[in-house]
């Protein structure tokens, strides 16, 4: 479907539950439409270098993947749909030849999303211990993956950061080459030092087939937590050591200023599912902190070139999330420097 497609099912389509006026959300390679009981995910049509929505039978296969995926952690994706045309009118749902297909997802209150409710220090310690709890449990019952631990890619992985040294050199700070430089040395000189025992974790089960995104903005945070949206079109991004999953969630918490939190997540995460077995792991796991919150950077500079050659203002939120990404890269850093 095209942009103009999508602002024509959302203004006059047709929809399960009959609703007349539904809400549209874009990301950068998908479009949600939330009806009053649903949300509606329907892929771009894009070919980018990870992944490939490009054709009706890809988008097909990965809403499948995607059903298949996320329901190892949520009830609430309950089929693909197709999207059919029929007298000029775009339905979800119902006979007819498919020209798009949707994941179809009970729709829960936005206000429940964790970064939300990060935002107005609404999330407890409850709430963490039973996230970190699942988590667990998540972990262990994914499917382990037996592959050999590659130095150099995990090395090019994170050099990529450099990729985005033009962006905020020229809209955040100067020295940002520089600091980039030294984080990715610093990155690389760990992956040397622990190159056996990242092999050696591998060999013991503790690379898996987790979610891949594992951040607040993945939560519902209700009686019991929803993670959902996993990666389902790159096992590259969704396969990794239990402990870069746990990072994700634990920087993340950091990055909100709720370090109270993110000691509580791996209090409980660790005591559920014991996974640091070697006094490497915890330098091991310091460079995932490290890794994580240089790939959040890398995504939001991106964002951030994408707006100025829109020619769009300065957006305040986006400018504050860079630098407490870039405050915790430096944290980090100095840490892995000191152990």
């Amino acid at each position: 479907m095209t942009n103009e497609d999508i602002q024509d099912l959302v203004e006059r389509g047709s929809f399960p539950d009959s609703c007349k006026s539904p809400d549209l959300v874009e990301t950068h390679i998908s479009w949600v439409v939330l009806t009053d009981d649903f949300a509606f995910k329907i892929k771009k049509p894009l070919r980018l270098n990870f992944l490939d929505f490009s054709t009706l039978a890809l988008r097909k296969l990965y809403c499948e993947e995607e059903l298949r995926l996320n329901r190892r952690l949520a009830d609430i994706y309950q089929a693909v749909v197709p999207i059919v045309k029929k007298n000029g009118k775009f339905h979800i749902g119902g006979p007819g030849r498919a020209v798009d297909y949707a994941v179809q997802m009970k729709r829960l209150p936005p206000d429940k999303q964790m970064h939300h409710l990060l935002e107005k220090g609404k999330v407890k310690e409850k709430d963490i211990v039973a996230l970190g709890e699942m988590m667990a449990r998540f972990h262990q019952q994914a499917r382990i993956v037996k592959k050999p631990f590659d130095a150099q890619a995990a090395k090019d992985d994170f050099a990529d950061l450099s990729s985005v040294v033009p962006i905020l050199e020229k809209y955040v700070d100067k020295k940002y080459g520089q600091w980039a430089m030294d984080w990715i040395n610093g990155a690389a000189d760990t992956i040397e030092k622990y190159e056996n025992r990242l092999a050696e974790r591998a060999e013991e089960g503790f690379v898996r087939d987790g979610h891949g995104d594992l951040h607040s903005g993945n939560i519902f945070l209700l009686d019991q937590p929803i993670i959902f949206d996993c990666i389902e079109f790159n096992e590259h991004l969704r396969i990794n050591d239990v402990l870069s999953e746990l990072a994700f969630l634990a920087m993340d918490l950091e990055r909100n200023r709720r370090s109270d939190l993110k000691t509580i997540l791996i209090t409980t995460y660790r005591k559920a599912f014991p996974c640091f077995l070697k006094a490497a792991d915890e330098a091991i796991f310091q460079y995932f902190l490290l890794y994580r919150a240089s790939v959040r950077l890398k995504i939001s500079a991106i964002k951030l070139g994408e707006e100025k050659r829109e020619g769009e203002g300065v957006n305040n939120k986006l400018m504050a999330e860079i630098q407490a990404l870039i405050d915790l890269c430096k944290i980090y850093h100095q840490r892995l420097k000191e152990l």
